[in-house]
């Protein structure tokens, strides 16, 4: 065999053990998130001080998308505070109507985004119970997103996850770690009157006594039902359940919205803002449209712009002492909007397949010139170019928007390696192969 076709063996086996590791890389979850985990060092390293997320847009796997995270901004809420002083000229707890009232109050001012912390539920029959509920489902059909919330509980007979709740809840699939550590809930307390609509999402009431005052996320089965605070934070994000993904012990992303970091059980880990940005009104002040005048002079004080989201609420609800006299739940929601999200986007296209072929092929042509080196010379100069591989795909990393994977050009390198230490033995003996030029032509082709 002589030493050429030796070489043609060596680059043809590794350069085919590099494309099909290219393929494998593609395909293959656990390589991929090991070429995904290698590029996101890569950039931590060169990019120091920074923050950013990389998402791998689906269908394609050829495409990475970085985006830089940037500082949460605060916004301005409206909040109705619904207590006690509310039964000085409405009812108390308050009845269908004068929701209706507040409602249609809160959409004349300009808000668009309508959030209600307290269940809508009331039992009732006959025509005019049913003429006040169908009253209030117009009033909330005017926004543009309702937030409306439930209180779960667990029982021993556990009940199908009602369908409202579903449509509004975040698939288990978008959850990444162990989802036996979060706190399963299989009843509805009270069914809400409300009729559901597209622009209604329900989500569950914090409730300090309960111990989920602090926790994000419940489980309903195969179904995660988000808390206030976090619904009204996606309703404000535009953001659906099903782009909202979770990874347990680190954060909940929600969409192109803030990363709400929370621990193993879906507690949020945040320190709460004080005082939140918020134009307050009683509930008997912002009922009747004679007082939408009074409430916009209000708005004008503080902002300039009308509060996109109008907060209904009682500030004394889960007031654990005296002191607190700002109402957590609107604390809550005031320090997500200002936690960071992804802002912007850095594509990094993968190289063609054509240009990975020619890569790999330049990587296997270098093994194949090896393979007739001195032993020792020829193991330094394999080392050297399993060495050489990642740092030239690193650069590549770095210094552009293009990127292709480790695994595939450092098989074609191993592989060539080693089957130069099984395929030298088949080269000629390097006197042979030296003495060879002083032979006449016929002598030197036998030798060969």
């Amino acid at each position: 065999m002589t030493s050429w076709l030796t070489r043609l063996i060596l680059f043809v086996l590794a350069l085919e053990a590099g494309i099909c590791v290219a393929f494998l890389a593609e395909g293959w979850e656990p390589l991929r998130e090991k070429e995904d985990a290698i590029f996101a060092r890569l950039l931590a390293s060169s990019r120091e001080g920074e923050e950013f997320v990389i998402d791998n847009p689906q269908p394609s796997l050829r495409k990475r998308l970085v985006r830089p995270m940037v500082p949460g901004t605060a916004r301005t809420y409206l909040q109705v505070t619904v207590d006690e002083r509310a039964a000085e000229d409405l009812h108390y707890p308050l009845e269908p109507e004068d929701w209706w009232g507040l409602f249609n109050h809160a959409h004349q001012v300009g808000s668009r985004i309508a959030a209600i912390e307290e269940p809508l539920s009331w039992k009732g029959d006959g025509v005019a119970h049913l003429g006040r509920l169908a009253s209030l489902n117009t009033a909330l059909s005017q926004f543009e997103t309702v937030v409306l919330t439930v209180d779960l509980d667990r029982l021993q007979r556990s009940q199908p996850i009602p369908t409202y709740l579903q449509a509004c809840a975040i698939p288990l699939s978008n959850v990444t770690g162990e989802t036996n550590s979060l706190i399963d809930v299989n009843h509805v307390l009270f069914p809400p009157s409300v009729t559901p609509a597209p622009n209604v999402r329900f989500a569950f009431r914090p409730r300090e006594g309960t111990g989920t005052d602090n926790l994000a996320i419940l489980r309903w089965g195969d179904h995660i039902i988000p808390s206030f605070p976090l619904a009204v934070t996606m309703a404000q994000s535009n953001v659906s359940a099903h782009e909202v993904h979770i990874n347990l012990g680190q954060n909940i992303r929600v969409g192109s919205g803030p990363m709400i970091p929370i621990d193993e059980f879906g507690a949020l880990q945040i320190e709460p803002v004080n005082p939140p940005i918020a134009i307050e009104r009683l509930a008997v002040e912002a009922y009747s449209p004679s007082q939408i005048a009074s409430t916009q002079a209000a708005i004008s004080e503080k902002t300039d712009t009308v509060p996109a989201c109008v907060l209904f609420a009682d500030p004394g609800s889960q007031a654990s002492s005296a002191l607190q006299k700002k109402n957590t739940t609107l604390q809550t929601i005031a320090t997500l909007d200002r936690l960071p999200r992804p802002e912007g986007v850095e594509s990094h296209q993968r190289l063609t397949l054509l240009k990975e072929i020619f890569l790999l092929g330049m990587i296997a042509v270098i093994a194949a010139l090896l393979l007739g080196l001195p032993a020792a010379l020829r193991h330094l100069s394999y080392a050297g170019l399993l060495v050489a591989v990642p740092a030239l795909l690193a650069n590549l990393y770095l210094n552009s928007q293009q990127w292709s994977p480790f695994a595939p050009g450092l098989a074609t390198a191993l592989t060539g390696w080693i089957l130069a230490i099984r395929m030298a033995r088949y080269l000629p003996p390097r006197k042979r192969r030296e003495s060879a030029p002083d032979l006449d032509p016929a002598t030197a082709a036998t030798i060969d």
